[in-house]
């Protein structure tokens, strides 16, 4: 059977060799479809209705229609956020000009499109975040769901994306990179991500092949643009999760605009279904603002982001009880605790920036400030009984038990970590003629970590305290360390792009691309060319990228398995290849999708890492090589008028063979072979206001291995995981036929929706344990249950 290296590549074959034969020339007409402001709108779709054939515009707005019948030609166009139209085409043109009106009703809940879409991103409706039914509700929900990205826990908004870690993701909040906590072990003290659905105007986000203005890190982008108001609106909602409210408007004529949003949130209702049962006291609270200021003739735009967060993690463990293992092998880990775990994270991000417009383009200048205070504390003490099920196969198999191990052990933790990180950047814009424009930026960053730790667990797997060695106990684990870092990294890119250009009876944009970052201590430095081509043909559009993308070591990258910090590590290194092809067809009323992607990552210089919930171990040092080849597949529609629902399918591998180990190739910690997801949206037949909402995931097993153990021998597989979560919300500001009811009440709903539906038991870590004849046993670390949760809402 072929390796998923050779089908990868087969299928990029494929993928290319339909994008050559789609560029047969043939009569129709062809033109540009633009907004009021005279902006390409890409992704708009126009379909000539008597013969069912149509097109999909470029970045530049452009299309290109096959069609010999009469004219006038009937034509329909329709893009999510616009307003529909039916018009008539004359005469054959190759210079048709369409203008679209924003949609009133539906502007408000979709991204808006009058900025170009950078190359090899999906726009993404960022109204599904705050409406989509999930146990993490938020932005990160909604891209979990997209094609090429994995995840296997919904406490966490992390995820990974074709077989990188939770560290090689980009995250922009208008052009400023704002990072997580470096402290947090597991989902269940993560809390809030930074970006606020209910402030985001537009949603952008990349699984690979995206162009050189974007940073270094090896897998993602998601580009997030806050909205700039045009009138006053404010909203909330209220669940058994927790609750947030915002606030926007516009003052002087819309120079000044204002959206500030407030969250909080409390897992309490979720960890109620854990295993482990205590006294659980998690709250997460945030507030963010973003301002922005047109003076005088509107040249120049000024704006202030400002964010402000704390996590608070508290828990007083008080007994576990897991049945784990087979029919015919059933066996009991019975816990009872003493002690508690007191958590607590704060992070503060302020950035300035200025945008002026000179002559056809634009310079910009940008300030920030990230701040970071990190406190873990622990001492968790456990005594624990192992048992063997008398007869597996019986009802009553774990109440029929004999002891086959006790023990306990003792977790403590003292860490602390401070950490600062300024970042001034300049860049320009510049149109080069109707169809190219050139970006240039450069940016200086500089870090500061003080990094202490003081963690050490001691396990007593015989039921008695060996004697000492050496008048010391020997830990099981121990990590002691005094860190401080301090580095600077500067960056420069420069990127082209030149769009428009014809291809057969289609267009082509292309953008080329480099990047350069110098960062010390370690005086690493890194290039990166990347290169990408777009070409639509009627209902089809190909896209092909390649370059090489590499990734500097931040703190967690540097510290070794005693906490000690190795600053010359090295970057990380690829070279990438990324080809695929869309089409889309359906009807002007239920327009349809469907895209392919394939892809292979060449992967040198790897610092090795194993996962522990959220946790990443690293070996630092760049001691491996491997790769990572897959292929991606999503369709995707309208269900509901001017809302999408999609599937997803990955195929994938991951390996790396680490040197010095005598074991060749193994397979990454995220090598997930097979990820399935599905969001359904749809109304109830007869009545608009009453509303489903369906996501369902499946992803195949990842690797995991005895904690403490090499990389190699981390070859076991957890079990796939499983979810699906239903909502079903009624809306009473709409009628039923979807018309608004109430003038200034956009929505007013109430919902139930229900979290891991089918109650699956996934399994995110492994706890282990040892019996009386020292054979060790993963004990599955699962995650929450069914739950059913309240939510209310309201936008004015």
């Amino acid at each position: 059977m072929p390796s998923i290296e050779t089908l990868a590549r087969k299928a990029i074959m494929v993928v290319m060799a339909t994008a050559c034969a789609l560029t047969a020339a043939a009569q129709g007409f062809a033109g540009r479809i633009e907004d009021k402001g005279g902006r390409p709108i890409e992704g708009a779709t126009i379909m000539e209705l008597s013969t069912i054939t149509g097109a999909v515009t470029d970045a530049d707005g452009r299309f290109g229609i096959r069609y010999s019948g009469p004219y006038p030609a009937r034509v329909a166009v329709r893009c999510l956020g616009y307003r529909p139209d039916t018009l008539s085409i004359p005469a054959r043109s190759r210079d048709i000009r369409i203008v679209m009106n924003i949609d009133d009703i539906e502007s408000d809940e979709v991204s808006v499109i009058g900025r170009r879409q950078a190359a090899g991103f999906e726009g993404i409706d960022a109204s599904l975040a705050t409406g989509m039914a999930s146990a993490d509700a938020g932005v990160e929900a909604v891209i979990k769901s997209q094609m090429g990205v994995a995840s296997n826990n919904e406490l966490s908004s992390q995820y990974r994306v074709r077989g990188g870690s939770f560290d090689e993701n980009l995250v922009y909040v208008n052009g400023v990179e704002v990072f997580r906590p470096f402290l947090i072990r597991a989902g269940e003290q993560e809390g809030l991500s930074f970006v606020n659905p209910d402030m985001v105007e537009e949603l952008n986000f990349s699984a690979g092949g995206f162009d050189a203005t974007y940073g270094d890190k090896l897998s993602s982008v998601l580009d997030v643009r806050y909205k700039r108001p045009r009138e006053f609106h404010a909203g909330g909602r209220v669940s058994l999760l927790g609750a947030q409210a915002h606030a926007e408007g516009a003052a002087a004529g819309g120079r000044l605009t204002h959206i500030t949003g407030v969250r909080y949130k409390t897992n309490q209702y979720l960890f109620g279904s854990l295993d482990t049962k205590g006294d659980y006291a998690p709250t997460f609270f945030d507030v963010q603002t973003y301002w922005t200021l047109t003076p005088g003739g509107g040249s120049t735009t000024i704006g202030l982001l400002a964010y402000y967060s704390q996590n608070t993690y508290k828990f007083t463990p008080e007994d576990r009880e897991t049945t784990f293992g087979t029919i015919s092998d059933a066996k009991k880990l019975t816990i009872y605790f003493d002690g508690r775990e007191a958590d607590k994270y704060r992070t503060c991000v302020v950035a300035a920036q200025a945008d002026r417009r000179v002559g056809g383009g634009k310079v910009s200048l940008t300030a920030s400030m990230f701040r970071t205070e990190e406190e873990e504390r622990y001492d968790i003490l456990g005594e624990y009984w192992l048992q063997q099920a008398a007869n597996s196969q019986s009802e009553t198999a774990v109440d029929q038990s004999e002891n086959i191990g006790v023990g306990g052990y003792m977790q403590h933790a003292r860490n602390f970590l401070f950490g600062e990180v300024y970042s001034l950047s300049a860049g320009g814009e510049v149109g080069m003629g109707q169809y190219n424009d050139l970006k240039v930026q450069a940016k200086v960053t500089r870090e500061h970590y003080t990094d202490l730790t003081d963690e050490w667990e001691y396990t007593d797997s015989a039921g008695y305290i060996a004697p000492p060695s050496a008048g010391a106990l020997t830990m099981t684990s121990l990590r002691r360390a005094d860190n401080a870092l301090w580095q600077t990294r500067t960056e420069a890119c420069a990127s082209s792009s030149t769009r428009g250009l014809p291809i057969g009876d289609g267009t082509m944009t292309l953008t080329l691309g480099m990047r350069l970052a110098h960062q010390t201590p370690g005086g690493h430095t890194i290039w990166s060319p990347r290169a990408a081509a777009t070409a639509s043909f009627g209902k089809w559009r190909a896209r092909l990228a390649a370059g090489r993308y590499s990734q500097l070591p931040n703190l967690r990258e540097m510290k070794r398995a005693d906490a000690t910090l190795n600053k010359g590590v090295g970057p990380q290194k690829s070279w990438q290849v990324i080809c695929g092809a869309d089409l889309y067809f359906g009807t002007t009323e239920r327009p349809m999708k469907f895209s392919v992607e394939a892809y292979y990552k060449w992967l040198r210089d790897i610092n090795p890492y194993s996962i522990d919930n959220v946790r990443l171990r690293y070996a630092a040092a760049n001691s491996a090589r491997g790769y990572a080849a897959g292929v991606d597949f999503k369709l995707n529609g309208e269900l509901i008028k001017g809302a999408e629902s999609w599937a997803t399918l990955s195929i994938m591998q991951t390996k790396e063979d680490i040197g010095g180990d005598g074991h060749g190739s193994i397979a990454r910690p995220t090598d997930q072979r097979v990820q399935f997801s599905m969001m359904v949206q749809d109304y109830m037949p007869g009545n608009k206001s009453i509303t489903a909402m369906l996501s369902m995931f499946f992803g195949s097993g990842l690797p995991f291995g005895p904690s403490g153990s090499e990389r190699w021998q981390q070859t076991s597989r957890m079990p796939g995981y499983k979810r699906v979560d239903l909502g079903l919300y009624k809306d009473f500001a709409i009628g039923k036929d979807g018309g608004q009811k109430r003038r200034h009440l956009r929505s007013a709903k109430a919902g139930v929706e229900v979290f891991n539906l089918f109650d699956f038991a996934n399994t995110i870590s492994h706890f282990w344990v040892a019996d009386t004849e020292g054979n060790k046993y993963g004990v599955p670390n699962y995650l929450t249950a069914r739950r059913v949760n309240v939510k209310l809402s309201v936008e004015f």
